[in-house]
């Protein structure tokens, strides 16, 4: 059982051109979360987010390798028994968000724990959204240095291996992103499942439920609806991940 005894947690927010969302993004860490140590692993932004960051006082490295690269970054530098990755373009909600993750946290078997997205009740997959570990569960994985996306495959394997759970907060963040507005972001994303599980069918399978899952969450009829095309999209990205696996993305990060 991991260590959840300190009152302080290392935040790692990882940013590229972040500044539309940054500002409410770090003032509700601020607000809601006992900050040891704020690490912001940026990819040479050239708009204000170096600038946020500083004026919150955060501490700043730089990583243009991948996003892969940039979460090996962000767990290197931090030094509490806890880490809480946060989402450049997610604000927290829940005021006991911290307190409840701690609680779960300390439960037999607990790897991870998730806030999950206002009204959002279909939980899935491990997003680094809003996400809490115990450092050691981490600290040891390595991740390739210039994959760009799926990044939290490692980290669901690691907690495979090692027979340990996701649990879920509800109701604690909402999520600003606008990247998957991009027609082809299905395509992209196919892509890094590809790259990252180096072409396993389940793990391709598992995406189409996180798909599904995510849809059903919005509580869209046509978000649902979409679900077979997004998917058809998504295996076009998977079979052919070298037209697809460098899109530019603009400061998001992978939700799968």
């Amino acid at each position: 059982m991991p260590d959840v005894t300190d009152s302080r947690v290392d935040v790692v927010v990882r940013t590229y051109n972040s500044e539309e969302k940054l500002e409410n993004c770090l003032d509700a860490i601020s607000r809601y979360i006992p900050v040891n140590r704020l690490i912001v692993v940026d990819r040479h932004s050239v708009d204000r987010t170096v600038e946020i960051a500083k004026a919150h006082g955060a501490e700043l490295f730089f990583d243009d390798s991948g996003l892969a690269s940039a979460t090996a970054t962000g767990i290197s530098h931090c030094s509490t028994s806890l880490l809480l990755f946060v989402d450049s373009d997610v604000v927290i909600q829940r005021e006991d968000f911290f307190e409840r993750a701690l609680e779960l946290l300390g439960k037999k078997n607990t790897g991870a724990v998730v806030g999950m997205s206002v009204g959002h009740r279909f939980l899935y997959g491990l997003p680094l959204g809003l996400t809490l570990f115990s450092l050691e569960t981490v600290l040891d994985i390595r991740f390739p240095d210039k994959l760009q996306g799926r990044e939290t495959y490692f980290i669901q394997r690691e907690l495979r291996r090692k027979g340990l759970e996701v649990r879920y907060v509800l109701d604690s963040m909402m999520h600003f992103g606008t990247y998957r507005k991009d027609s082809n972001w299905p395509e992209w994303q196919g892509a890094q499942v590809r790259r990252a599980t180096g072409g396993s069918t389940i793990e391709l399978l598992r995406s189409f439920a996180v798909v599904l899952l995510m849809h059903m969450n919005s509580k869209k009829p046509k978000n649902v609806l979409y679900t077979p095309i997004f998917c058809t999209k998504l295996i076009r990205g998977y079979m052919s991940p070298e037209r697809w696996e460098h899109m530019e993305r603009k400061g998001a990060v992978n939700r799968l």
